[in-house]
């Protein structure tokens, strides 16, 4: 796997090189640093309740002709978004290059979101989320 970069301020992961300044929290590329052990391994104890689960339809629900449907999930079983225990959000990046990072708080949402990729989008989609108990998982999809 290439280098892994985290912001300090935000979590934000970056692959290959640190940023200029953060995509999420504007920070200054100073605010970055190497931790390539950063994301855990989908092997590990918990991946039940932590590896991302992508799912990629060829059709759009909400805007027909114009995009695909794409949504995560966090874990193949639900995981706890409890106040002292759950998903703080969920990064989302189309051929590792950072697209949304979608915020969570515990007490009204599920661990999952949905997108939309514009039609004709190919590559490699990657789903980075932070559990604020477990720490930072990684998985990805071809689109």
């Amino acid at each position: 796997m290439e280098n892994v970069f985290v912001c300090s301020v935000c979590g934000h992961i970056e692959f290959g090189r640190a940023p200029e300044t953060c995509p999420v929290c504007d920070a200054p590329r100073e605010k970055f640093s190497l931790d390539n052990a950063a994301i855990h391994p989908a092997e590990r104890e918990g991946k039940e309740k932590h590896v991302p689960v992508i799912l990629v339809t060829e059709q759009c629900g909400f805007i027909p002709n114009a995009c695909r449907d794409v949504h995560v999930k966090v874990g193949s079983v639900p995981h706890p978004m409890e106040e002292k225990h759950w998903i703080q959000w969920i990064d989302v990046y189309l051929d590792r290059v950072f697209a949304a990072r979608y915020q969570m708080a515990p007490q009204a949402l599920q661990a999952a979101v949905s997108l939309h990729v514009k039609t004709g989008q190919h590559g490699a989609l990657t789903a980075v989320e932070h559990c604020n108990v477990h720490g930072t998982w990684m998985a990805e999809s071809a689109l």
